[in-house]
């Protein structure tokens, strides 16, 4: 296919997605206006370095938004302690206690460390790259993070949802993102030197003059699967100017470099919806019940005057310490008092802050303590038991963003030599991704918990009839509850260890038997030795009755 038709195409595709986003984005400009005022607006311009927060008169949204994110970091993403492991698909994690060798299990706690360690390094810019995203999860439910290959390694950017625009396959998973994006001319010349620049862009003097520019990423439909360079990958990149309606890069990719992400999803639609939607009515209202609040407020602290027609000097100062000029016969200044019910305000504006809360699931990350003390096990099953309410979200999240931005991140690494050699027996195997934060634990944690349960019943039980318990295979609960746990699976010793630790035991346990059976003969001797060699014999009188 011709390049400028393929450049035409991706145009008229990029305006029917322009179109097709119109209807979102009215309420996304208002959430940007009310609760994330630190991203880019949709349907108007802001002058750099203009205050963004003019619209907010209630910092209530914003401030769960923030706890959410964080929450979202915290349950998902923990930054101090790895929160996935990579094991190999279709085997359990006793099978593969059981059927791979040391080097393989050391080969895949190796390659889970090195992705984690990218995700830790400053310089791949992935915490702040998540915090951006999960802000945006919050507000709009949808991110749009992207992963790409630096110097240093891995490298993450968040990218603000206004510039991006998506479309989904036929199994509801976004395969095209495009992506608007002003450059100047001096970028331009510097980021795109080395291919097609459009000649409008080269002739032009004004170094600061900026420019629309595109790109797009999509699947390749005309690919030459013997062929292996850029053109010919699975994904398609294209770097377009919109204005001179030109490519100016064509590249590829195996895998989609961006990792879009939806809270919840509504059929038909392909953008997600976030908590701020739910109560997008409620937050507007509350900031309007805040600016009303405010000036009944500073009628009450500040009233108005009721000044006579006649007989004062003006202006009339208010300030401390003035001096107004009146003529003696005419009436005082007053204030005018309003009939206003600040308390009545106050407690509807504290209602719509619970409900708000209540939307963003401030009640359930912050847990507020109870009227009663707890053990630290029932503040952990509570906890526990609110992560798993957020389930169904959390499931999404690590469906769309955490998997494969793990995928990717390994196939990065692997291409560019970062991760070690792997052993014979795993050659040929396909691997998956397990997940290990809190949020994961909380779900597999019901198992665990059932199996708790079933041991504890039958304890009382075996009291009454021991041989009950030869139902329970304890190694095998042992084993199981450990990786439900998430202990790593390193220092959990497999079957044929614990057998022979056992036979050791039982073999030490029959020698030292031995050896006590032994000893009264060994005494007996020792004392007939004694008895020899001082040439008395021995005494038998008491064995003979004398």
């Amino acid at each position: 296919m011709p390049e400028d038709s393929i450049t035409t195409k991706v145009l008229d595709r990029f305006q029917q997605l322009q179109t097709d986003r119109r209807a979102y984005e009215q309420n996304w400009q208002s959430i940007r206006d009310l609760v994330r005022p630190g991203t880019t607006d949709f349907n108007r311009q802001v002058t750099p370095g203009q205050l963004r927060t003019l619209d907010i008169f209630d910092g209530t949204a914003p401030k769960a938004n923030g706890e959410l994110a964080s929450a979202l970091i915290g349950y998902l993403l923990s930054p101090v302690m790895r929160w996935f492991d990579v094991e190999v698909r279709g085997m359990t994690q006793d099978e593969m206690s059981e059927q791979l060798d040391d080097a393989a299990l050391l080969w895949l706690e190796q390659v889970a460390d090195a992705i984690y360690d990218q995700y830790k390094s400053d310089s791949t810019n992935f915490n702040n790259t998540m915090r951006e995203c999960m802000l945006d999860i919050g507000a709009f439910g949808t991110c749009v993070p992207s992963q790409e290959w630096s110097e240093d390694g891995l490298c993450f950017k968040s990218h603000a949802l206004a510039s991006c625009y998506l479309q989904e396959d036929s199994d509801g998973m976004i395969d095209t993102v495009m992506r608007e994006l002003k450059y100047t001319t001096r970028q331009v010349l510097q980021e795109f030197s080395g291919d097609v620049i459009p000649k409008k862009i080269m002739e032009e003097r004004q170094m600061d003059k900026p420019w629309k520019i595109l790109h797009s990423v999509f699947p390749r439909s005309d690919r030459n699967f013997f062929k292996r360079n850029v053109t010919n990958k699975k994904f398609a990149s294209l770097w377009i100017s919109v204005d001179c309606k030109e490519s100016m890069r064509e590249s590829g990719y195996d895998a989609l470099p961006y990792h879009p992400a939806r809270w919840v999803k509504l059929a038909e639609e392909i953008y997600g919806r976030g908590p701020a939607i739910d109560c997008l009515p409620d937050i507007r209202m509350l900031n309007q019940m805040e600016k009303t609040l405010l000036k009944s407020g500073q009628k009450v602290v500040d009233p108005p005057l009721q000044v006579p027609d006649d007989g004062f000097l003006l202006p009339i100062k208010t300030f401390p310490g003035a001096l107004i000029f009146k003529d003696p016969s005419a009436p005082n200044i007053e204030p005018l008092i309003t009939k206003a019910n600040l308390p009545f305000g106050l407690e509807q504006a504290n209602q719509k802050r619970d409900f708000i809360k209540t939307c963003f699931y401030i009640d359930w990350i912050r847990m507020e303590k109870e009227n009663k003390e707890m053990t630290a096990y029932e503040v952990s099953d509570r906890r526990d038991e609110k992560l798993r309410l957020l389930s169904p979200m959390f499931g999404r999240l690590m469906t769309e963003l955490l998997g494969p931005m793990i995928a990717r991140s390994y196939n990065l690494l692997n291409e560019h030599g970062r991760l070690p050699q792997a052993p014979p027996s795993l050659q040929g195997k396909r691997l998956k991704v397990e997940y290990t934060s809190p949020a994961a634990k909380a779900q597999k944690m019901v198992k665990a918990m059932d199996m708790d349960r079933y041991i504890q019943g039958m304890i009382p039980m075996a009291q009454l009839s021991p041989d009950i318990m030869d139902i329970v295979d304890l190694d095998a609960y042992a084993r199981e509850r450990a990786l439900l746990m998430g202990t790593t699976r390193l220092i959990i010793r497999s079957k044929q260890q614990v057998a022979d630790i056992r036979a050791q035991k039982q073999q030490a346990q029959q020698t030292q038997g031995l050896m006590q059976m032994a000893e009264p003969a060994t005494k007996a001797i020792k004392n007939l030795a004694d008895a020899k060699d001082k040439g008395g014999g021995i005494d038998l009188s008491a064995l003979q009755g004398q």
